[in-house]
């Protein structure tokens, strides 16, 4: 297998073909991925003697309706109404990305079958396969949505234990604080260090099914069910291979984000910059308009640039995955104009 040469072809077909990126743009934003962290350390917020002396910069007015509407059916309903809406999310991001996927696989293939394509044809096609695909994306995000609802109920039963140890009331004890942490504290770093590790593990076999087994529903007509098997198969067959070419899209995703990054960080340190100087001067309303402006700059960076690079993926697997299976090859209208050598199986 020539892997410079499928590069070079996955390259040159998601600049070449501009129409596939608006379903790139769907892939990375149904399939958006965020971090974060941060550290609670009470000592530098408030200490023990302003506690006890009830030096909070919350008036007990606004305490007491906090905890009246903790205590209130209003509470598990904003909580029932959060999971529902997550729900709701979830499944039509699952469809936009079922649809956007099914669409960039079928139009690529079509491409490399020497074929012709525009928007409406791609748009077509990714009718095609989108019930399947919608149920194979549905299957494969239930244990993600069941460990994010968990970790949604650990940090729940955090707040309510919380809740009853007064920490609203005129009675808040801060050693009842104490006494409550410690009891909850090594069961919720146990339970996030389970979950996480079973995410790991749970990633990893969901990005082989979606890759592979997405591929085998679009170009092989298998059904849901023989898509997992079919995935796996491929999958196992050809392991070195497939792991090469995850390795080479690791490395272009670390050079992206560093490339991506630079200018996320100064527009990050401008922002900063205009905050100081809109809190010196008062300036509160301009303030507000540049950071909704920068924020709104790099949101639209950041879905360009990774809609781009969601195309070159999705047409690097479907280019790798028509190799491994042995699929027809394009018999040379695009490669005729393009120069590009026609792809052979292995």
């Amino acid at each position: 297998m020539d892997y410079g040469q499928i590069l070079r072809r996955a390259w040159q077909i998601t600049w070449k073909y501009k129409l596939l990126w608006v379903f790139g743009f769907a892939i990375a934003l149904c399939r958006g991925q965020g971090g974060g962290g941060g550290s609670f350390n009470f000592s530098d917020t408030f200490s023990r003697g302003d506690m006890q002396n009830r030096n909070i910069p919350i008036s007990p007015e606004v305490l007491r309706q906090i905890e009246q509407f903790v205590n209130s059916p209003a509470f598990w309903g904003l909580i029932v109404g959060l999971i529902v809406l997550i729900l709701l999310l979830s499944l039509l991001s699952i469809a936009i990305g079922a649809y956007a996927r099914g669409a960039l696989v079928r139009s690529v293939n079509r491409i490399e079958n020497g074929e012709g394509i525009d928007f409406r044809q791609a748009w077509e096609e990714g009718k095609i396969s989108f019930r399947p695909l919608f149920w194979l994306e549905l299957i494969l995000s239930l244990p993600s949505l069941v460990i994010g609802l968990s970790i949604l109920g650990i940090m729940l039963v955090f707040f309510l234990n919380l809740m009853r140890s007064g920490i609203l009331t005129s009675e808040f004890s801060p050693d009842e604080l104490v006494r409550q942490l410690g009891l909850l504290a090594p069961f919720a770093l146990v339970a996030f260090c389970g979950l996480i590790c079973l995410g790991l593990i749970i990633q990893l076999l969901v990005a082989i099914f979606t890759v592979f087994g997405s591929r085998a529903i679009v170009l092989e007509e298998r059904s849901v069910m023989a898509s997992f098997g079919r995935a796996w198969e491929v999958f196992t067959k050809n392991l070195g291979p497939i792991l090469l070419f995850a390795l080479i899209l690791f490395g272009i995703n670390l050079v992206v984000g560093i490339v991506l990054a630079i200018p996320i960080a100064i527009l990050f340190a401008g922002i900063i910059v205009l905050s100081i100087g809109a809190t010196m001067s008062g300036l509160w309303p301009v303030l507000i308009v540049i950071v909704v402006g920068m924020v709104f700059i790099i949101a639209i960076l950041s879905a360009l640039v990774g809609g781009v690079y969601r195309v070159f993926v999705e047409t690097l697997w479907t280019l790798v995955y028509r190799q491994l299976v042995g699929l027809s090859q394009p018999s040379g209208v695009d490669q005729a104009t393009s120069g590009m050598p026609e792809l052979t199986s292995p």
